[in-house]
This record gives C-alpha cells, sequence and structure tokens, in this order.
C-alpha cells in the first residue's frame, strides 16, 4: 500500500491541469523548494509563478486549488482502481531518475514492487510475421524462465506476444502504455490487460481519461527503454515505432539485442538496418543474451502433451516456416478431411497456429 506525502498530492493536482506542463512543475518547484509549498502558498508566488504559466493557467491553477477538486481525483483512480508514484516516492525507479526527461509522475494498476524486479524490455512491430511471432515468443519464454521480467508496450504484434509469453510461464510482466490508465488501447487487449494487472504490473505517465495519440507512444518509448538495462528487436521493419525505443537505448546507454531478419521481408529491414548501423548484439539463440549476463537456460517444464507420428511430423516442419495446407497435404498424404482433423487438433492443444490463408507455424 503506497502512502503518499503531501508532496506527492501536490504533484498529482498540478499534474492533473491542462497547460501545467512537467518542465513548468519542476520550474516553480525551483522556486518553491518543494511541491507542497507550490500549492499551499500559491498566491505568494503569483508574480514568478505568473511568469512561468502564464495569466490564464495561473488563473485556472488557483480556482482548482481547493478540496473538491482535489478529492474529485482521489476518486477518479479510486474508480480506475489505480494509484500513483512521483519521482519522490521510495517505489519510484532509479533508472528513470537518470533521464533527462523522467516523468514527475506514473499511474499504475498491479503490483509496483515488480519494478525491483531484472526488468527486460522487448520490442517490435505491431504487424509481425509468423517468424517475428514464433522469436518474440520463444525469447520472452526464455527471458522469463531465467528470471527476467518482460516489459513491453503493449501494443499489437510483439508488444502482445511478449507480455503473453511472460504469462503463460506464469511470470509477471510489465506494460508501459500510452493512454491514461483507464484506456485500454488497442481495445482488443483488454482481457490481456486484465490478466497483466492481476500478474504483473501496467504504468502510464498520461492522467486518467487520456485517449490514444499518435505522438504519446513514441514519448512513452523512452520509459520502455529507462526501466531495463537491456532491449531486444524481435522484428520491426523500416517505420517499425519500435525502432524509437532502440534510439533512447543508445541515448540512455543499454544493451541492444537484435534477431536478424529475412532480407526480403519488410517486417525485417529495419531491425537489420539497425544491426548493421549501431553494430548491436546480434542473437540468433536465447544463450546469446543469457551468456552475456551470465545466466543458464531453464528448460521448459514438460507439457504433458505426447503427439503421435503424423503430428510429430507437422510440428517438425512447421518449426522450420510456415506451411501452405496443400504443402502439408503433399507432407503427410493424408486425405483433406483428415488433415483438416489433426490441424485442428494441434491448434486445440497449442502446438502450432493458422496465420492466415491457409497457412500454418509453430507456435
Amino acid at each position: 500500500m503506497i502512502t503518499h506525502t503531501p508532496n506527492d498530492a501536490a504533484l498529482l493536482f498540478l499534474n492533473s491541469i491542462e497547460g501545467v506542463t512537467q518542465k513548468k512543475i519542476l520550474e516553480m518547484i525551483e522556486i518553491a523548494s518543494e511541491p507542497a509549498r507550490i500549492v499551499n502558498s500559491f498566491a505568494s508566488f503569483a508574480a514568478e509563478f505568473t511568469r512561468i504559466l502564464g495569466a490564464a493557467v495561473f488563473h485556472l491553477v488557483e480556482s482548482l486549488n481547493n478540496d473538491a477538486y482535489k478529492e474529485s481525483l482521489r476518486r477518479e483512480l479510486i474508480a480506475a482502481d489505480a494509484e500513483y508514484i512521483t519521482f519522490l516516492s521510495e517505489d519510484y525507479p532509479e533508472s528513470l531518475r537518470e533521464i533527462p526527461d523522467f516523468p514527475i509522475l506514473l499511474f499504475y494498476r498491479g503490483d509496483i514492487g515488480i519494478l525491483k524486479n531484472e526488468l527486460f524490455s522487448i520490442v517490435g512491430t505491431r504487424t509481425p510475421t509468423a517468424y517475428g511471432r514464433r522469436v518474440t515468443k520463444e525469447f520472452a519464454s526464455e527471458l522469463a524462465r531465467a528470471g527476467f521480467t518482460i516489459v513491453s508496450g503493449m501494443a499489437r504484434g510483439v508488444d502482445t506476444a511478449a507480455h503473453r509469453a511472460a504469462l503463460d510461464n506464469n511470470m509477471p510482466t510489465v506494460a508501459v502504455c500510452g493512454t491514461g490508465i483507464d484506456v485500454i488501447y488497442p481495445a482488443e487487449n483488454r482481457a490481456l490487460s486484465d490478466e497483466i494487472v492481476k500478474n504483473g504490473l501496467i504504468l502510464t505517465e498520461y492522467k486518467p481519461r487520456t485517449r490514444a495519440m499518435s505522438y504519446h507512444f513514441p514519448h512513452r518509448n523512452r520509459i520502455i527503454s529507462a526501466l531495463s538495462k537491456s532491449v531486444l528487436v524481435t522484428e520491426a521493419g523500416e517505420k517499425s515505432g519500435s525502432l524509437i525505443t532502440v534510439n533512447y537505448a543508445v541515448e540512455q546507454g543499454k544493451n541492444i539485442y537484435i534477431v536478424p531478419g529475412s532480407i526480403y521481408s519488410p517486417e525485417s529491414q529495419g531491425a537489420n538496418r539497425f544491426l548493421k548501423k549501431l553494430q548491436a548484439a546480434m542473437v540468433t539463440e536465447i544463450n546469446d543474451i543469457l551468456e552475456d549476463n551470465n545466466l543458464e537456460r531453464k528448460e521448459k517444464a514438460d507439457s504433458g502433451i505426447i503427439l503421435d507420428i503424423v503430428e510429430t511430423l507437422i510440428v517438425g516442419e512447421l518449426s522450420k516456416g510456415e506451411l501452405h495446407f496443400d504443402e502439408l497435404l503433399s507432407l503427410t498424404g493424408l486425405e483433406i478431411g483428415k488433415l483438416n482433423s489433426i490441424l485442428t487438433s494441434l491448434i486445440l492443444m497449442g502446438q502450432i497456429e493458422e496465420t492466415g490463408n491457409n497457412y500454418y507455424a509453430a507456435c
């Protein structure tokens, strides 16, 4: 349970007001020495604060500086089942304080104590190929089993696959969002967000009810990078927003790992280019990362699923890459109905997945 100080409450109040930016709050702290004094003695600094805020915003702050408004902020968080920490809180990550534009306040749902874990960020394209999904699942699963807590942005594609892999291995995961804590984006990830809250942490610097805006996501990427010592890119196109995270990681001095992709795949062009440009650590198997961190691979627990000869053949071939239904017909020599039945069974067992247009891939 977080105990908020008067300074924390003052930052929550100031952060909630349109036009009061983080930069302006820090400027006012320099003058008043602490956030609580800004709020409690606001009129005493009228000239200085008007210069910083402008007359209109100064009067807006003055008009909202009352118990009723502050209580409404508290109730808003209760309604969202959310809490907050500030850069003055004990639970605020030291790695965030070290970046130039650190967030002064973070809203969250879940267990804030998870930020003390060994965190590892995984990012990539919102439109991964079967290869990208498989790579993300395998690397995220292995890293989670090795003891890392996976951090990503809960976007479609690689982010979702990374969070899901951690949860499927009964390990926590951290999602850093570009919306308010009470706004799920994309909406299709509502069930995933509920799981993360129960088994991890959702974070955002954006105040409640903040909708998804395109410029929020590149800005939040600095947090994804800052929270971890390392960033892994599993698949990224030339214009993938995940490459912004890589740029932040470079600025912040993080370890950068990139999984190379096909030279013919548009979804791999950005990652491949950064691999050449940055001379980042190319990884082709999980041991490349684990050995770099003096860790040993932990084998996955036996699922208890036993496959017959044909099922083993199909899974083995699909583990090499996607195959079309017709190619599987030729490979197995089965009738259409029989192959359909086996493929459906393997999908339900979580061994393979249909990737679209009658193509299949191993999970």
